[in-house]
């Protein structure tokens, strides 16, 4: 994901992203791990999370996770763990998550499936690829160009070192 993206979401949910610098913790510190197709997707997901966290009461455990009080907000557990593309859909990972939250959570998994990875118009989980991607026919034909100038590429590349 953009630079742009990425700091608009890590700024805007400072709460889900907290221990985005701390990697035995979470993965977030490599960043995003999709294309921008995806940013609406996961910033209405990571809307909705905090929405349902504003309204719902739930526990909050102190840090020894002996005691806990019952109330509004995000959770001191609660954090994301990971944000990435995963056989051409969303993968969106998170610790102290109630069902609820997992619920929301596989409703925009299952979404991805349908939204074009790399600019977000509707599109279709190829398959047939060397990795699976989910994209709208533009971005499936750019995608092709590119991988067929990539190969061209390595060819002329063997055939001149080969005939050195």
């Amino acid at each position: 994901m953009n630079k742009e993206h990425t700091e608009y979401l890590l700024n805007t949910y400072p709460e889900l992203f907290k221990h985005r610098e701390i990697l035995h913790a979470s993965l977030m510190g490599f960043g995003f791990e999709c294309d921008d197709g995806w940013f609406e997707l996961i910033d209405n997901l990571c809307r909705d999370i905090t929405k349902w966290y504003s309204e719902n009461e739930t526990k909050h455990y102190s840090e020894d996770y002996e005691t806990y009080e019952i109330k509004k907000g995000i959770p001191p557990q609660f954090f994301v763990t990971q944000v990435k593309e995963k056989f051409g859909g969303l993968r969106f990972y998170v610790g102290g998550a109630p069902m609820a939250i997992h619920d929301m959570i596989t409703e925009a998994e299952q979404k991805s499936y349908k939204i074009c990875e790399i600019c977000g118009k509707p599109g279709k989980l190829y398959s047939d690829r060397p990795w699976w991607r989910t994209l709208c026919d533009d971005c499936k034909n750019k995608e092709e160009s590119k991988l067929k100038q990539k190969l061209k590429n390595l060819m002329k590349r063997k055939l001149s070192t080969e005939s050195e």
